[in-house]
């Protein structure tokens, strides 16, 4: 890196705007993988975010565009950017006592929680914080859902940004073991999260986000028969673990009555 910061400098007289802009671009990107190979080498994967309430006994772990916003609401309350709030209740790694609190997750159909992924961080937001600073956020700056599928289906799970990392990986550890005490699923969040509200003395759930609803498109008719393939492969643990095979099923057999 400082060898072709050296070589920009000589060509263009060492102090033009383009060669900072492209040092400083340089610099992130080897702090991105930098990042990266450390998170590889602990984990073999994005590490996970544990939200803790230590007065509750209480742990969140979070689980990207899977109402996470409204949970986290709920447990901490209207925070001005609930996102930055919570990170000062974060840990990467549960220690002997915050193993023993209660720990829960919830989960989402695998293509759903692609789409709101790509309304979100490509389409609305393609700006946002925590995408600019993922590595390979230049390949992913697009506007095409299709392009979108071939692209994280070919980048390595271990590679993947928590908003479209296998959920799979998130909650069990490499030798199979479950990381929370409950696992629930978003589409029935309202009944699931109830007794968890009840029981810590949470505030209700609010909706939040409602990113893939927005296009008013149903959500089957934004995946071809190839799409819905690559998807239901490169996600296949969390179709099984979380019982979503038969969502595999009902969009086939939708994609092929519309031919």
């Amino acid at each position: 890196f400082k060898a072709m910061i050296n070589v920009n400098k000589s060509k263009r007289g060492g102090n033009s705007l383009n060669q900072k802009k492209l040092s400083k671009k340089i610099q992130r990107i080897y702090r991105q993988a930098f990042v990266y190979f450390l998170w590889i080498r602990k984990w073999g994967r994005a590490p996970r975010k544990f939200i803790i309430d230590t007065d509750r006994k209480l742990v969140y772990l979070n689980n990207p565009k899977v109402a996470c916003s409204s949970i986290k609401k709920s447990m901490f309350g209207d925070q001005p950017d609930i996102h930055d709030f919570v990170n000062l209740y974060t840990e990467w790694e549960l220690n002997r006592e915050t193993g023993r609190y209660y720990k829960f997750t919830f989960v989402r159909n695998p293509y759903k929680r692609l789409i709101s992924c790509f309304e979100d961080k490509c389409i609305q937001h393609p700006d946002d914080i925590c995408w600019d600073s993922y590595l390979f956020s230049g390949l992913l700056r697009i506007r095409d859902f299709n392009q979108f599928v071939y692209r994280i289906f070919l980048l390595p799970g271990c590679l993947a940004e928590p908003h479209f990392a296998g959920q799979y990986l998130l909650v069990y550890d490499r030798r199979g073991k479950c990381q929370v005490d409950y696992i629930g699923k978003v589409e029935h969040i309202k009944e699931e999260y109830e007794p968890i509200r009840e029981r810590f003395n949470l505030l209700p759930l609010p909706h939040m986000n409602r990113a893939a609803s927005l296009t008013g498109r149903c959500w089957m008719d934004y995946y071809t028969p190839f799409t819905a393939w690559l998807v239901y492969r490169k996600y296949k643990k969390d179709f099984i673990a979380f019982g979503y095979e038969d969502e595999y099923r009902k969009l086939k057999e939708y994609l092929k009555g519309k031919k």
